[in-house]
């Protein structure tokens, strides 16, 4: 359990107690945890439910506990103690009676603060009946109501933290796993390699029923040899090739047509050329 020390007047108080000494000492501006020595001005004490084991404290130097690298690479051990540690039934358990504690209605609270102090409390009910009897004087009729209210406040409480921690770890095991928007990225690349062969896949089916490119660009090269000056407008130059290949007369043909004229151009730079509209063929 953690025990805190107020930094004014250096009175040692269980967690329950502070509020109530914040109330009376008037030097009570922060109070320090006496394991690991952190200091909690305000409220912020409540969220301090565990702390160092009483084997890093009391060992220190000599500590084997397991030894893990720090964010610096070096082999130091964490001077802060690991949240990520799970909780044992117990611990868990004292840590709903705290919560329980200070959430408590008026008619509970001096004994809830009572339990918070002690370490020992059962956690099923027909034991922490019995044990409330004894340590809280609870007996006879009035008792057992008391009991009853208290035990469903701790009940309540638990149900809560659970979710809480339960909600915690699968925040943490989402963290750890890839997001799917990296998975989308990763798969990407190859959407785009089968969009792009895909292209060319289209590209060829339109252009397999005309003749080679070959063909073509060795109808092209007898057209321009015969023009004057080895040069012609594109235009031109297509009907020639069209009529020199004897070539279906549709507008689908000359589509395809034209797109394979300017294909065999990219294709023979150093032989044939485009200036805007005229194809010149070099010397």
């Amino acid at each position: 359990m953690v025990v805190f020390c107020c930094d004014g007047c250096g009175e040692t108080l269980k967690k329950a107690k502070v509020d109530a000494h914040a109330a009376r000492c008037r030097e009570c501006y922060s109070v320090s945890c006496v394991d690991c020595s952190q200091s909690f001005p305000g409220d912020e004490y409540r969220n301090h439910t565990s702390c160092i084991s009483e084997a890093e404290r009391y060992e220190k130097t000599i500590y084997r506990g397991a030894r893990k690298l720090d964010e610096s690479g070096t082999g130091h051990r964490q001077q802060q103690h690991q949240r990520s540690k799970k909780l044992t039934p117990q611990e868990a358990w004292n840590q709903t009676i705290e919560v329980a504690a200070e959430t408590a209605p008026p008619s509970l609270k001096s004994y809830m603060d009572q339990l918070a102090m002690m370490e020992n409390v059962p956690r099923k009910e027909k034991q922490f009946r019995n044990f409330t009897v004894n340590s809280l004087r609870l007996k006879g009729p009035g008792g057992e109501k008391i009991k009853g209210e208290i035990w469903a406040l701790l009940s309540k409480v638990r149900e809560e933290e659970k979710k809480k921690r339960e909600a915690h770890e699968s925040n943490i095991k989402q963290q750890k796993q890839p997001t799917p928007q990296k998975k989308d990225e990763e798969d990407s690349p190859n959407l785009s390699k089968e969009a792009d062969s895909k292209a060319v896949s289209e590209s060829e089916e339109e252009l397999a029923d005309l003749p080679s490119e070959k063909a073509v660009t060795k109808a092209m090269k007898k057209a321009l040899k015969k023009s004057s000056n080895k040069q012609m407008k594109f235009k031109a130059l297509r009907k020639q090739v069209h009529e020199s290949l004897s070539l279906k007369a549709d507008k689908s043909g000359e589509k395809k047509l034209k797109k394979l004229l300017k294909q065999c151009i990219d294709d023979n730079p150093k032989k044939i050329i485009m200036d805007g509209k005229i194809v010149k063929l070099i010397k």
